[in-house]
């Protein structure tokens, strides 16, 4: 779940310079791109490479090419919803981050509390296994003060939960979007009682799955999650959100 960042070539950063300026407001939905021989000048590169940067961004659907007309930048509702350049662009300004980091904290509940029931039906030894020691991690680094680490474990329980539903692709649906999880986490674990009360509701999701109880299972990830949601809304609202996400990676 934690791949090596590749280095990233002259495309991929004028992509970043580029969705941060569209974010910026100096390229507003439906305005057209400066042609590739300006762009060229202004970010000192190929003209290649801006052609590069073009068709990385007309496949994440940031921009659209017209024949004839150039191209022109894309409403934000058209653009792909979980590409991690994007997230983490979106993310890099506290306003932006606050509403990510509610809205991804509104999905986790969506689909997090349904895989909680099906774990408690699939689960199996190591899955519990797994689970517990997770859960003596998150413990652990919270007594040292390690907000690192026990956002680390914290995530590491939840990947174990969804492995325990026994669906590959509710895995693959999170994958994306590993450091902003993280990044969003920790912003809600920087204090102690917060941590205390994740790992009381961590273990009751534990105890329910364990005993194998769908129900009990859904009801306390739910609640988990409602707490969650109300620690990264007074996290927004008290102090803004601004998330120190590192450059995407590459498969």
């Amino acid at each position: 779940m934690y791949p090596a960042p590749v280095r990233r070539g002259l495309a991929d950063q004028l992509v970043e310079h580029l969705v941060a300026a569209i974010l910026r407001g100096d390229h507003p939905p439906d305005s057209r791109l400066p042609p590739e021989d300006r762009l060229a000048e202004l970010f000192k590169v190929s003209r290649l490479t801006v052609r590069e940067a073009v068709k990385e961004l007309r496949h994440k659907g940031v921009v659209r090419i017209e024949q004839g007309r150039g191209t022109f930048v894309n409403p934000a509702t058209r653009w792909s919803p979980l590409d991690p350049t994007l997230l983490m662009a979106r993310a890099g300004s506290t306003e932006g981050a606050g509403d990510l980091a509610v809205k991804l904290t509104e999905a986790r509940r969506l689909v997090e509390v349904g895989v909680s029931g099906l774990a408690a039906q699939r689960r199996t030894e190591q899955d519990l296994v797994e689970l517990g020691r997770a859960l003596d991690r998150m413990r652990e680094a919270s007594d040292r003060d390690d907000v690192d680490g026990f956002t680390k474990a914290d995530l590491e329980f939840h990947q174990a939960v969804m492995a325990a539903a026994g669906n590959p692709f509710i895995t693959a649906l999170f994958e994306p979007l590993v450091d902003l999880l993280f990044e969003v986490r920790r912003a809600a674990s920087g204090y102690r009682p917060g941590r205390e009360t994740a790992i009381a509701a961590h273990r009751k999701v534990l105890e329910a799955i364990e005993h194998g109880v769908p129900d009990a299972a859904r009801d306390a990830m739910g609640l988990h999650m409602q707490q969650t949601a109300e620690r990264i809304n007074e996290v927004v609202e008290q102090d803004g959100l601004r998330l120190a996400l590192p450059p995407p990676r590459r498969a």
